[in-house]
C-alpha cells in the first residue's frame, strides 16, 4: 500500500507530451498510462493520488491504478499549485483559488481586483511554491 511521503512507494508517476504514466520503481516496467491534452503539467501527489494540474484542468488519479477519480476545471491558468492537507492551493495572473483534494469541489477563488496581474507564490508553512513560469 502507498503511504504519502514514502521514500519506497513502488511507482514512479512520469509526465510529458500529454502522457502520464507510472512505473514500477525497480524494474522501469510500465503499470498503467493515461494520455491528456499536450500542455506543461503540473505534477503532485497527496496520500493514495496523484494530482496534475494543466491550463484550467486539475486531474485526480489513484496512484495504484491511474484510474481517473476526479477532474475539475478552475477559473484561471494553473501557474503556481501547491497541495496541503485537503487542499489544492492554484494561482496565476493575480489571482488565488483552492479545491478540495478528495472531490475536486472549487472552495473558492479570488480574483484580487486592483492589485495587478503578475504570477502567484503560494505558500503555508513548511510548504512553498514558487512562481512557475514554464508554460
Amino acid at each position: 500500500m502507498y503511504r504519502h511521503q514514502d521514500p519506497h512507494a513502488p511507482l514512479l508517476v512520469l509526465a510529458f507530451g500529454g502522457h502520464v504514466l507510472a512505473v514500477e520503481r525497480r524494474t522501469g516496467k510500465v503499470v498503467w498510462k493515461q494520455k491528456h491534452e499536450p500542455y506543461l503539467v503540473r505534477l503532485l501527489f497527496a496520500p493514495e493520488r496523484v494530482l496534475l494540474g494543466y491550463g484550467k484542468e486539475l486531474v485526480c488519479l489513484a496512484y495504484e491504478t491511474g484510474q481517473v477519480l476526479w477532474q475539475t476545471s478552475v477559473p484561471v491558468w494553473i501557474d503556481s499549485i501547491l497541495v496541503d492537507g485537503n487542499e489544492i492551493f492554484f494561482g496565476a495572473v493575480g489571482e488565488a483559488g483552492c479545491v478540495d483534494v478528495n472531490t475536486g469541489a472549487l472552495l473558492w477563488h479570488h480574483p484580487f481586483t486592483g492589485m495587478g496581474t503578475s504570477s502567484v507564490a503560494l505558500g503555508v508553512p513548511g510548504n512553498v511554491a514558487q512562481i512557475d513560469r514554464a508554460r
